[in-house]
């Protein structure tokens, strides 16, 4: 008997069996949601650590882009410095921008050499200042009982008002020391790997910055070959011109601020008269451009020189300049100083860094804000041109 073929049996046959492998593909999918975006994202972090460098040298060359310019435009236009030939002209420039850089690096490591080497002996290793401060809290501790009796002495009713918070952030941060201090060698160890990247990126940023149109002109090959002059290659080059506009005033901004809580915290820690307030002071603006950990390096910087002056009562002075000094800057420069820098609201800069930071950790917490600036500026351009035209 002859079976006749039924072509139209046969393709709902075929559309049955491929739902059916899609469905399936689909619940495997999703039943191993959480294995694929591990490894996706374990494929991601290992390919941004492989390229870190390179993505740490466009950071430093965006950031001294903008210096280099600017001396090469001097160079250029100065009548008794005047140099002719473009490429000399730029090369000079570069190389003035990192001179001016590595001498305030250069000028703060020497701070912080004479700083420590006012206090420590030259024999001095890590691991003997770890004891030794395991030492001295041993002898020394900072005991509810003596913290409540130097209070006492001031004779201040503010003072002694906060005197149970004051008690218990000593407990806090004695406890703390002392369980961390055996983790500070491991940590030093790991800041060599972190030297060599910065220093390869460094390497790259210098070339980065001396053929800058070179590299940009690649770039602009690439986008036309994806999107061909398209709108969609419009719009996007229109966001990242924006992006481009609102890091630049956040970066200048952000320069700002750690400008007024450098001279800040070198003046109140020269009232409280801990050591080296200078160099102090300047670090802890540098670093207070890192969103939470930078103000606690100052702070810890300071009390540990005050530790060191063998006179403990100034470890109290430093932390509370510091954090007068840290108050000051949530209150009134961060808000201000970098929320007007890229038009954001106080109120919209402190969500914008929560969020961020609670997304992307540290990370997201540096490019929350111009980020949130870059969404206010095109949304207010949407918004003029399709709202409110109608």
């Amino acid at each position: 008997m002859k079976i006749e073929f039924d072509k139209k049996l046969f393709k709902y046959a075929v559309y049955i069996s491929i739902t059916a492998i899609a469905i399936y593909i689909v619940f495997l999918l999703l039943f191993n949601i959480k294995n694929i975006l591990g490894n996706v994202l374990s494929v991601i972090f290992s390919i941004i650590s492989l390229l870190k460098p390179l993505l740490l040298a466009i950071v430093i060359a965006y950031i001294l882009y903008p210096i280099t310019k600017l001396i090469e435009n001097f160079l250029e236009n100065n009548k008794i410095l005047k140099i002719q030939k473009f490429g000399t002209r730029r090369i000079t420039a570069v190389i003035l921008s990192y001179v001016s850089v590595l001498a305030i690096l250069t000028a703060l490591i020497w701070g912080i050499y004479f700083m420590i080497g006012g206090q420590l002996s030259s024999n001095t290793t890590i691991a003997n200042i770890i004891s030794d401060i395991n030492l001295y809290f041993d002898n020394n501790p900072f005991s509810a009982s003596s913290i409540k009796e130097t209070i006492e002495s001031f004779n201040s009713p503010i003072i002694s008002a906060l005197q149970p918070y004051i008690v218990d952030g000593f407990n806090l941060i004695q406890t703390y020391v002392m369980k961390n201090l055996s983790n500070m060698t491991s940590s030093l160890v790991s800041i060599g790997s972190s030297i060599a990247t910065f220093f390869i990126a460094f390497i790259i940023s210098i070339y980065l910055l001396k053929d800058s149109e070179y590299f940009i002109s690649i770039w602009k090959k690439l986008y036309y070959l994806i999107f061909r002059g398209g709108s969609a290659g419009n719009k996007l080059n229109y966001i990242f011109s924006i992006i481009h506009e609102v890091f630049g005033k956040f970066i200048r901004g952000q320069l700002l601020e750690a400008f007024f809580v450098g001279v800040l915290s070198s003046i109140a820690l020269s009232i409280a008269g801990i050591k080296y307030s200078f160099v102090i002071g300047t670090i802890a603006g540098i670093s207070n451009m890192i969103p939470y950990v930078g103000p606690i390096v100052g702070t810890v910087l300071a009390a540990v020189m005050g530790l060191l002056s063998g006179n403990p009562i100034k470890i109290l002075y430093a932390i509370i300049a510091m954090l007068i000094v840290q108050q000051i800057d949530n209150q009134l420069l961060a808000p201000q100083i970098v929320g007007n820098s890229v038009g954001l609201h106080p109120v919209f800069t402190m969500m914008a860094i929560l969020i961020g930071g609670n997304v992307g950790g540290l990370l997201g917490m540096l490019i929350a804000v111009p980020l949130a600036a870059s969404f206010k500026v095109l949304f207010t351009t949407w918004y003029h041109k399709h709202i409110e035209v109608h």
